[in-house]
């Protein structure tokens, strides 16, 4: 039986050499014969290697997964061909061929039956600098668009931003992002770059060293890409909308690069720098200490990672590094913890933010999902700028203290995790506008007494009409009177506000109920949800809000909501008992999924809601 071979070959020359169809073809030729011959020979195709082979274990975290040959080839070029088992046969073949400077220029994949199924090249200048990697079809001709490395400044000269200003001019203040730069090419990143008097791009690539920070971060071995600046830019961007952006392409192979960022930014007006990123290595951050140590006003938000770990007992560069000048922020979740993954300190982080679920611009221009600790420093970056821009005289100092300030002590227990607070909203500051609507007109239940339940009703989005608002409510009611729950004060609120306080968040959920001020239990007829386990409806009582106390007690619909009465009905009944509890029975209102039949409530649950309800001042007899 033959075995299940993948073959994939890596051709790298030198800088000034160019990919041609002799090396291309050269390549395929060996990783043919070395797949059709394996079973028999054990050994890479003969007639390729001009030196003796060298033989070593591959491993795994510690775990022997293959064996790496090594040999010279013609050329001044050394071919390493790794073979990967599983169950002590081999399932993977990886074959690279480096030339003198060790530049990846073509790549092969072979399938089972040793046919061509992966082919990729990379282009270069006559400089020897990395343009894009094409991916070539079975007869080894480029088909389809590039993935670019480093496209031409025509790209931005062709798209020039808005006229530049000049000192005197209200010019906005430029910000930092160290990363793995961005997508210049795209027209919502494009015409937020900084440049300087002459129309020329700010930012800088300390990764290439050259002026194209393009967001290109090279995976196996520079063949494949991953794309994260652009995400954490555009966040940034959509939350501070009148800087400009100074991108960086973070310094990989000579960390020491770091103190000529630093200085590159101060050079060109930069204060606030992010930086969502890091290692386990103190050794790759020590340029990066000196440099933010003599820069003393400059203020750097930094990353805490997201290894799932306590970083002051095993740290993280440069989040563990003792600086007055830099802030360093995680992701929450939707508890005021940190999110799965993300890291913590009581010492060496200062803020939980939420982080998870936020939305940005992917490197095509989608918008996209991202989640993490790098997406806490976009958000808190865009924060420290807005507070610069009110006043641009402060330094990093006034704004660490400006944030304490507000955030320090911002939720019980969130120093459990980290040192300083939680940054609800980040985004917190616009004005919220509560109209009142016409009252509710709804028949009362046939009992003679009961224990009343006042509600305030927040509506957040006007496709939830009066009457719909209205059926709800009233089928809400109609429901709890089995358990002598009847309506109490009812008032009615359209609001006015950011588009983003119309969907439930743990954090935004703060802005918006504290400029709303209801007194009652509160119902908040929404838009949608950003919370990590998406519900359409949601209570809030005091059982689950140990950390997040300003959302109880709120039940929040959205519009996707079936059967909105009976959800109603459901959360409502969560809040009064102070109970998450959800039980069996076809019939009864508290199982795990409502349903428009299932209505009933037992004499134990009633007898709990009305004992905990009272005593929790939400029903009024």
């Amino acid at each position: 039986m033959k075995f299940q071979f993948i073959f994939i070959g890596l051709l790298l020359i030198s800088n000034t050499a160019m990919a041609n169809e002799w090396q291309a073809r050269r390549l395929l030729e060996f990783a043919t014969t070395t797949c059709q011959d394996w079973e028999v020979t054990a050994e890479p195709a003969p007639g390729f290697t001009t030196g003796a082979i060298v033989k070593s274990k591959i491993r795994f975290r510690e775990m022997v997964v293959g064996t790496r040959y090594r040999f010279e080839v013609a050329d001044k070029g050394l071919v390493e061909l790794d073979v990967i088992e599983r169950a002590g046969q081999p399932s993977r073949f990886v074959s690279s061929l480096f030339g003198e400077f060790g530049d990846p220029l073509v790549l092969l994949s072979l399938s089972a039956d040793c046919s061509l199924q992966v082919a990729r090249k990379i282009n270069y200048t006559a400089q020897g600098q990395a343009i894009n990697i094409v991916t070539l079809d079975t007869e080894l001709e480029p088909k389809g668009d590039p993935d670019w490395l480093n496209p031409p400044l025509e790209f931005i000269e062709r798209n020039p931003a808005k006229p530049l200003k000049h000192p005197g001019e209200n010019t906005p203040i430029r910000v930092g992002m160290v990363d793995s730069g961005v997508n210049y090419r795209l027209p919502e990143i494009n015409h937020r770059l900084a440049r300087d008097s002459d129309g020329q791009l700010v930012g800088y690539d300390f990764w290439d060293m050259d002026d194209l920070p393009y967001d290109a971060h090279p995976v196996n071995s520079g063949f494949f890409l991953q794309r994260h600046g652009t995400r954490t830019a555009s966040l940034l961007l959509r939350e501070a909308p009148t800087v400009e952006l100074v991108p960086y392409r973070y310094p990989r192979p000579d960390m020491s690069r770091m103190m000529a960022l630093v200085e590159h930014a101060a050079d060109n007006q930069v204060t606030i720098l992010g930086m969502p990123l890091g290692s386990n290595r103190l050794e790759d951050w020590g340029s990066f200490e000196r440099a933010a140590s003599a820069h003393s006003q400059m203020l750097f938000i930094v990353s805490a990672g997201n290894d799932g770990r306590d970083i002051d007992e095993r740290p993280v560069y440069p989040a563990a590094l003792d600086l007055a000048n830099v802030i360093v922020v995680t992701s929450a979740d939707d508890f005021v913890q940190p999110a799965e993954r993300t890291n913590w300190g009581r010492v060496s982080v200062d803020y939980l933010v939420p982080a998870e679920r936020v939305t940005a611009l992917d490197y095509s221009g989608s918008e996209t999902r991202v989640s993490g600790s790098s997406y806490a420093v976009s958000r808190v970056t865009a924060l420290a700028a807005r507070l610069k821009m009110a006043r641009p005289q402060w330094d990093a100092a006034d704004i660490a203290g400006e944030l304490r300030n507000r955030y320090g002590n911002s939720s019980p227990g969130a120093r459990d995790w980290v040192s300083s607070g939680y940054i609800a909203d980040p985004l917190a500051g616009a004005g919220v506008i509560k109209q009142p609507l016409p009252g509710l007109d709804l028949v009362p239940p046939r009992i003679d007494n009961g224990f009343r339940l006042p509600i305030d009703i927040l509506v957040l989005d006007s496709r939830w009409t009066h009457q719909r608002v209205e059926q709800a409510v009233q089928q809400a009611y109609e429901i709890l009177a089995q358990c002598s729950i009847i309506a109490g004060e009812v008032s009615i609120h359209a609001i006015e506000a950011e588009d983003y306080l119309r969907d439930l968040s743990t954090g935004s959920a703060r802005t918006l109920l504290k400029a709303a001020g209801t007194a009652n239990a509160t119902v908040v007829f929404a838009r949608d949800t950003r919370m990590q386990a998406a519900f359409d409806g949601e209570a809030f009582g005091l059982g689950n809000t140990r950390m997040r106390p300003w959302l109880a007690p709120s039940v929040w619909l959205m519009l996707g909501v079936d059967d909105p009465g009976v959800a109603l009905a459901h959360e409502l009944f969560h809040v009064i008992a102070n109970s998450g509890e959800h039980v069996e029975g076809v019939a009864n209102l508290m199982q795990g999924r409502t349903r428009p039949e299932s209505q009933k409530l037992t004499p134990d649950q009633c007898r709990l809601a009305l004992a905990n309800g009272v005593a929790n001042r939400l029903l009024q007899d």
